[in-house]
C-alpha cells in the first residue's frame, strides 16, 4: 500500500487556484457591479408592476 502525505504541497508545485489579489479584486468588483445593475433593473420592473 502506498503512503501519501496529506500535508502542504511542495514548493515546486504551486497551488493552481491562487491568483494575484488585483485580479481577484477586479473580478469581484465587476461581479458586484453586474449584480447591482441587475438588482436595479429588477427593482425598476417591480416598481412598474406595483404602480401600474
Amino acid at each position: 500500500m502506498a503512503s501519501q502525505s496529506f500535508g502542504t504541497p511542495p514548493a515546486s508545485q504551486p497551488s493552481h487556484w491562487y491568483a494575484s489579489s488585483s485580479t481577484c479584486n477586479r473580478s469581484y468588483m465587476l461581479a458586484a457591479m453586474r449584480a447591482g445593475v441587475i438588482a436595479l433593473v429588477l427593482l425598476g420592473i417591480l416598481a412598474l408592476i406595483v404602480l401600474f
